[in-house]
């Protein structure tokens, strides 16, 4: 356990998060098992770790960050290895990419049961439906999505400003008053194009080759997310990516699978 610890306070010290997502006054921590669903790249370990320096210091062992890629806990599993934690005095279980463990909702479900005192927040996988595929965890998890950057979150982040969300009844009492005070800090048109082209994912700040980490990320959802999750056989890989490719290419009219033989 110890070198999970380890691991975890390293990764919470060097954490970069340029950005404090809106999601994180949007939950409600008070909750025992707290899903957050997001698609690859969005930030979702970024995310956890946020939450653990905001709330507990990186030396507070009652906090603990974990990934379930980790071969030991693969070997025995979510359900022992939070009862490990809970018995050394933990509160709050971070876990990434549950769903890579088998049977993981049915394993949340006895970790709620079995430590009423634990906390988990876990992330996973937006083709996952948390609640209709599921059961074990109907009437305990709270489900919410971890969406990309906002246009508005992208304009904070270029620019350094720090402009705050409206709700919609005020942007429409108010829209006046609001694009004014905006256009005396920054003209927002101006940033509009790079952000349709590279402000969803966080990752175009690794200053790397944006449209290549793209496609990186999109073939990592194919062939893990949907894949995994869905338990889609292999066989049917480049089937789907092809029709992704229909799809980006057919313009406002609906693919027609009959005019190519591969996808048959």
């Amino acid at each position: 356990m110890e070198s999970f610890f380890r691991t975890h306070a390293y990764l919470v010290e060097h954490l970069k998060a340029p950005v404090r997502r809106d999601l994180m006054d949007e939950i409600n921590w008070k909750d025992r098992m707290i899903g957050i669903k997001g698609a690859r790249g969005v930030g979702k370990t970024t995310f956890l770790l946020q939450y653990a320096k905001e709330h507990f210091s990186p030396y507070d062992h009652s906090c603990l960050y974990i990934n379930t890629n980790n071969f030991y806990v693969q070997n025995v599993g979510i359900t022992e290895f939070a009862g490990e934690f809970y018995h050394s005095g933990g509160k709050v279980l971070l876990i990434d990419q549950v769903f890579k463990q088998p049977d993981w909702s049915a394993q949340l479900r006895e970790c709620y049961e079995r430590y009423p005192g634990l906390k988990i927040v876990f992330t996973g996988s937006p083709v996952m439906r948390l609640k209709e595929e599921n059961p074990e965890l109907n009437g305990i998890v709270k489900s919410y999505n971890l969406r990309g950057f906002s246009f508005r979150e992208f304009l904070n982040l270029t620019t350094g400003l720090q402009l705050p969300s409206y709700t919609l009844d005020k942007i429409i009492s108010n829209h006046k008053q609001i694009a004014t005070e905006i256009f005396a800090k920054v003209n927002p048109r101006e940033y509009f194009q790079a952000y349709l082209h590279h402000g969803f994912y966080p990752f175009f700040l690794d200053k790397a080759n944006y449209s290549e980490n793209l496609l990186k990320n999109m073939n990592m959802m194919i062939e893990v997310d949907i894949l995994l999750v869905k338990q889609i056989e292999l066989k049917y890989l480049a089937k789907i990516k092809q029709l992704f490719y229909m799809l980006t290419t057919s313009g406002s009219s609906v693919p027609n699978v009959s005019r190519h033989k591969n996808l048959e």
